[in-house]
């Protein structure tokens, strides 16, 4: 088979495209091809080296995005992956088209069930909370403009025979309840890395907990984990690491990074050993490193981002494939829907101060974490690329098979 994967977006998900690559390259009789640019080329580039059946195609800058497009259709692919899509509505909505088209939903809420009241509702929340001027003009377009598009490019998804795509059963099973006529599948945002996974015993060292993403209070709750911290451990703060493992941006008005600064600050002067990395975007490879010294990943996410947008039913969170690439267990609020393959690596919390009773016994107990990282290393290895290819071999048959 000859399937194509694309990340044109110049702030896309190299990741869940280094995904799709390892997953359809795990057959080596596929030939793969990653379309990129220039941009994104030097952090994937590597995975040819790991697969002789990838060809990396990057787009000149000087080339436009619409010629760029076409020539895709040069390549006779049976499959294309669209991994990222945040602007150049237009011209995809335009596309000719020249294989099947698998389009990667990251937003079920931004492409379904918007009529035009209830996009005159979304506008009007939405700028409630921004009063910057450019974000109200980015808001109208999202609102009012980009929905046409999308609409012709679900069509095209649809006549090309196509698949949407979703990052987890959760979402799927909600997005189907909204009785959309184009089939789905199920890809995971991250599979499984045996690289990543470490045998030092966390008994001879201190524990040490990541908090991986980007730094976004509106995303994550860092001031309610920091406080629990600070209220809960302090007289175990010389055993555990934190390392909030993301970069900081500041495209989102909603989010005071001096607010968590602060605090952060207020707790390392109380001698808590704390990580922050001060840079806007880490690199795979340092992420991969920083990410396979954890002992536990901790999810800290606010599930109900507002009214429209919720975890695990409209998008997905990073945090349980952070825990599914690198082999780790993690703890998660019980609102999420934790992917049942993670479950027996997985604790749940009801509240913060919950939270804090989880950590303590774990700092305290290193027993606990070494009996949980075995079942992950089992768990993750549900999620090796070849098993996740043949599933999705399977779903075709499937799907053949009741049509």
């Amino acid at each position: 088979m000859r399937a194509g994967v694309t990340e044109i977006m110049e702030t896309g998900h190299i990741t869940l495209a280094e995904s799709l690559c390892r997953i359809w390259c795990s057959d080596p009789g596929n030939k793969v091809y990653l379309f990129t640019i220039e941009t994104h080329s030097s952090e994937l580039s590597f995975l040819c080296s790991t697969f002789q059946n990838l060809i990396l195609v990057v787009k000149p800058k000087e080339q436009k995005v619409e010629d760029f497009l076409n020539d895709i259709g040069n390549y006779s692919l049976d499959r294309l992956y669209l991994v990222t899509l945040t602007k150049h509505f237009r011209i995809i909505s335009e596309w000719q088209l020249k294989t099947r088209l698998f389009l990667v939903i990251h937003n079920t809420d931004e492409w379904f069930g918007n009529s035009f009241f209830k996009s005159i509702k979304k506008f009007s929340y939405s700028i409630s909370k921004n009063l910057h001027f450019n974000l109200w003009i980015y808001f109208f377009k999202v609102n009012f403009i980009f929905p046409g598009y999308k609409k012709k490019i679900l069509e095209k998804v649809q006549k090309s025979n196509g698949r949407l795509v979703v990052l987890s059963r959760s979402v799927q099973q909600a997005m189907n309840m909204l009785k959309i006529q184009i089939p789905s599948e199920v890809v995971p945002f991250s599979v499984f890395d045996s690289s990543l996974v470490t045998s030092h015993p966390s008994q001879t060292s201190r524990l040490r907990i990541c908090v991986p993403g980007i730094l976004s209070q509106y995303r994550r709750n860092y001031l309610a984990f920091l406080e629990t911290v600070e209220v809960q451990l302090p007289e175990l703060k010389d055993q555990f690491i934190i390392d909030f493992l993301g970069g900081v941006r500041h495209e989102n008005p909603l989010d005071n990074h001096t607010l968590i600064f602060d605090k952060i600050d207020a707790l390392k002067s109380k001698g808590f050993s704390i990580i922050v990395h001060l840079v806007q975007y880490i690199p795979p490879g340092e992420y991969n490193l920083e990410l396979s010294k954890a002992d536990i990943i901790a999810g800290n996410m606010n599930v109900i981002l507002n009214k429209y947008s919720i975890y695990g039913k409209t998008k997905e969170t990073g945090i349980p494939f952070a825990m599914i690439k690198a082999a780790k267990p993690g703890i998660l609020p019980d609102t999420y829907p934790v992917p049942e393959e993670l479950l027996t690596s997985t604790l749940v919390y009801h509240n913060f101060h919950d939270l804090g009773k989880i950590l303590a016994s774990l700092i305290s107990d290193h027993r606990i974490i070494e009996d949980l990282k075995i079942k992950a290393l089992e768990n993750s290895g549900k999620f090796s690329p070849e098993l996740v290819y043949n599933q999705l071999l399977e779903e075709v048959s499937l799907q053949r098979a009741q049509h």
